[in-house]
């Protein structure tokens, strides 16, 4: 079977210039932005799982620190006004090491690169985040592909994988706006992804007070006349 490769194609920053300065304000001005962490939560899990969350891997196209807005189909622009404060690799590492760390299932969550063993390991890619133009209006898409392996004595297991998209419309056409959407974005996705890693763990024996479920009992017939 032949596989169809997409292209993206990014469009030059001077051509832009206008549809980004009304972006940001409107004006030349600089904007820096994050993506957030939660508040966390107020005491830890102490019988929770350990949790390892890998450096997030984020689409070329995406991984710079500038904003990501689409124009057309497989179009793109960067922003030269609005750019997040660090690689968004790390800053979605960082939120979503929050989120986890607040669910009340996990005891702690530490990064793969610590040399801490944790019981459970995340690996994420961020496949798109950006901002959908409109003439007043705009949407902020995010779509992130996780991978959720169980550590042991010998090689790590897999225990499931999915890929996970939601999209924040947002009133206004700024860099705010859509920087603001995919905050609502990535907490929308990580309560999916949290209730589908709660799932799992339980199906797998691996939360407290939660026994691994045992095999169905067997039926067995008695031969008729008996």
């Amino acid at each position: 079977m032949r596989r169809r490769s997409s292209f993206i194609a990014i469009l030059p920053i001077v051509p832009a210039l206008a549809v980004t300065a009304c972006l940001t304000a409107r004006g030349p001005s600089s904007h820096t932005f994050t993506i957030e962490a939660p508040e966390p939560k107020a005491a830890s899990n102490a019988g929770g799982l350990i949790v390892g969350v890998a450096r997030v891997e984020v689409a070329p196209e995406y991984s710079g620190e500038a904003l990501v807005y689409q124009t057309g189909e497989h179009e793109v622009i960067r922003d030269p006004y609005a750019r997040f404060a660090a690689p968004p690799s790390a800053l979605l590492a960082t939120a979503i090491r929050g989120y986890l760390a607040n669910a009340d299932f996990i005891g702690d969550v530490v990064s793969l690169e610590s040399g801490l063993r944790p019981q459970i390991a995340v690996e994420t890619s961020a496949v798109r985040l950006a901002g959908i133009l409109r003439t007043t209006e705009s949407s902020s898409v995010m779509t992130i592909r996780f991978r959720v392996l169980r550590s042991g004595s010998g090689p790590a297991t897999e225990m499931f994988r999915k890929t996970y998209s939601a999209t924040s419309e947002n009133r206004r056409a700024t860099s705010r706006a859509v920087v603001d959407g995919w905050n609502r974005a990535l907490a929308e996705i990580m309560s999916d992804f949290e209730s589908d890693l709660r799932t799992s763990l339980a199906a797998a024996g691996l939360l407290s007070g939660e026994p691994e479920p045992e095999p169905a009992a067997m039926t067995i017939q008695s031969p008729e006349g008996d």
